[in-house]
């Protein structure tokens, strides 16, 4: 008796047999099934999960990386789905004439869950760069996917046993073809009460802030160089006040809450907010939340043009932290960026222009000198001259410690204060740090680098180096319609210093190897990686000892 009678039956409809046990087995069944197959779409899905971690929660950057990636994923899921689909149909026509056909067909299943297996598994073996995190927003969108799987595979498999011959809970194979869009769903299930918890994580980090007398808040902004800059502050400062920043990159309202609630004490004297943005008004709300009385803007580049839309937009929104500075806040600009000088000359509040190349300021460098080992300077102020030293390396770096030296200035620290802050500076993790090499290379990890800026500043950096020149880069991204041209022209630069290029990846291949021939560079010398463990295996074949290797820029995982 098949499910249909069981119904009936319940309905209060004649029947002229009982329940039937049939009934009851093939509904617990299905049931069973129907769970496990929701934990098996979660881990499925996990990429899809990330992509809309990663995307600050917005589905348009999932969107946006479906694209830039051609749908591969889904891809593969239509082919799991083919696969498994066909296994269940084949296996249910094959095992008809069985006695025990109902309890055989499921062996069908078997083969489902195994094209699942080398699925997940291939791929949570492909390299991340920011593997996801189970935070509790994540885990709550997980439990809403489980129940929309969980119940669109009840209900396909019920339908596809009564209806479709031999083809008995086959349907459950159709499932991966439609996971990107039960995730949406549950995305959206989810999206009012994470938009309401969201709102009370910053109304709780905003009156927490309101206590602490008297503290001054630094926003920090720009196309790059924003952790840079946050560290060095930090650094400077914390030689006279109690100063929290935000960890790491957190610089969107979670981040920022997050900090606040757990890091920020009564005593803190300073807090420093970094503050990341990818669309319009992202600078506005973060203001908003934590009111900054001192705002920086450390240059203004194309990155993330692809979600701005315009270089006017992108610079509007950074001019969104100087807009919201408190009545008599001060705002400091780097202008050696054109898109910050624009910004700077517009600006309608108590401005500060700082420029490494301007020696006529109050606070200025002279006799600058970079070498593999890091930096030196003079720094002047007024009538006061000191020579500095640190280990940070690059021109542009010296840059940031000039733009933080002004801030720590003006919120009453001397020049020896300062001095003794920056001999204490160390490079920030993945951007441009020496790390140590088990065969004798010298590496130089600039990963995290995704500007224009970046990666020129870190090609001049690698000039000051003896030996053999290699470069292991994936090129920009993010940089919309202007993608192709920045790393046409990236490809020059890299003719002008490097010996070998391995290109990793495919995304912004022809254009840096056109812009690489158009040099004159050895083609012989451009090299091609899928990953970047393809990569570090292609330079032992052509690196030796005493050989210098930069690693520029990594790609993101919606990227890949």
């Amino acid at each position: 008796m098949n499910l249909i009678k069981c119904l009936n039956v319940l309905a209060l409809v004649d029947m002229p047999a009982p329940f039937g046990f049939d009934a009851w087995l093939t509904f617990w069944l299905i049931l069973l099934i129907s769970a496990v197959n929701g934990v098996l779409m979660l881990f499925t899905g996990y990429k899809f999960l990330q992509i809309i971690q990663l995307s600050g929660y917005k589905l348009k950057g999932c969107f946006v990386w479906l694209k830039s990636t051609r749908g591969k994923y889904w891809g593969r899921l239509l082919i799991l789905s083919f696969l498994s689909s066909a296994a269940l149909l084949i296996t249910n026509v094959l095992l008809s004439d069985f006695f025990y056909y109902k309890i055989m067909a499921y062996s069908g299943l078997l083969f489902y869950l195994l094209f699942s297996i080398v699925f997940i598994t291939n791929m949570y073996n492909a390299p991340q760069k920011t593997p996801l995190k189970y935070t509790k927003r994540m885990n709550r969108l997980c439990f809403v996917l489980f129940l929309v799987v969980f119940t669109f595979t009840f209900l396909i498999m019920t339908a596809s046993s009564l209806y479709i011959p031999y083809f008995d809970f086959g349907a459950v194979g159709l499932t991966p073809a439609l996971l990107p869009i039960m995730v949406v769903i549950a995305y959206y299930i989810t999206l009012p009460f994470e938009a309401l918890n969201s709102l009370r994580y910053v109304k709780n980090a905003q009156k927490k802030l309101s206590t602490i007398k008297n503290i001054k808040v630094v926003g920090i902004t720009g196309s790059y160089g924003k952790t840079s800059v946050k560290n060095i502050l930090n650094t400077i400062l914390s030689e006279k006040y109690n100063v929290c920043a935000t960890p790491f990159s957190y610089n969107t309202p979670l981040g920022l809450s997050k900090t606040i609630l757990q890091n920020l004490k009564e005593t803190d004297q300073i807090f420093i907010a970094e503050m990341g943005a990818k669309n319009v008004g992202d600078i506005d709300y973060l203001c908003k939340m934590v009111k900054p009385d001192v705002g920086i803007i450390t240059g203004i580049g194309n990155q993330h043009l692809a979600t701005f839309g315009s270089l006017e937009n992108l610079i509007n929104t950074k001019k969104e932290l100087l807009d919201n500075l408190t009545k008599d806040g001060k705002a400091f600009v780097n202008t050696e960026s054109e898109g910050a000088k624009r910004l700077f000359e517009n600006a309608n509040c108590q401005k500060y222009e700082i420029n490494i190349n301007n020696t006529n300021n109050s606070l200025c460098v002279t006799n600058i000198k970079t070498s593999k080992n890091g930096s030196s300077f003079k720094l002047k102020y007024a009538n006061e001259e000191i020579d500095v030293t640190t280990s940070l390396l690059g021109k542009h770096n010296i840059s940031n410690i000039l733009l933080c030296s002004y801030v720590a200035l003006s919120l009453g620290m001397t020049l020896k204060e300062i001095v003794g802050g920056i001999s204490k500076l160390t490079p920030s993790a993945h951007r441009l740090a020496l790390v140590p090499s088990a065969n004798s290379l010298i590496v130089i990890d600039d990963a995290y680098n995704g500007s224009v800026e970046g990666a020129k500043a870190a090609l001049e950096v690698l000039k000051e180096f003896d030996g053999q020149k290699i470069i292991i880069t994936p090129g920009l991204v993010e940089l919309g319609a202007e993608e192709f041209d920045s790393n046409f022209k990236l490809g020059m630069e890299i003719a002008k210093v490097c010996d070998y290029v391995i290109i990793n990846g495919v995304v912004n291949y022809e254009a840096l190897y056109n812009g690489l021939e158009f040099a004159n560079f050895d083609t012989k010398k451009i090299l091609r990686a899928g990953s970047l463990s393809q990569a570090t295996e292609v330079l032992s074949t052509i690196s030796k000892p005493g050989d210098v290797v930069l690693f520029e820029n990594d790609l993101p995982d919606n990227y890949t």
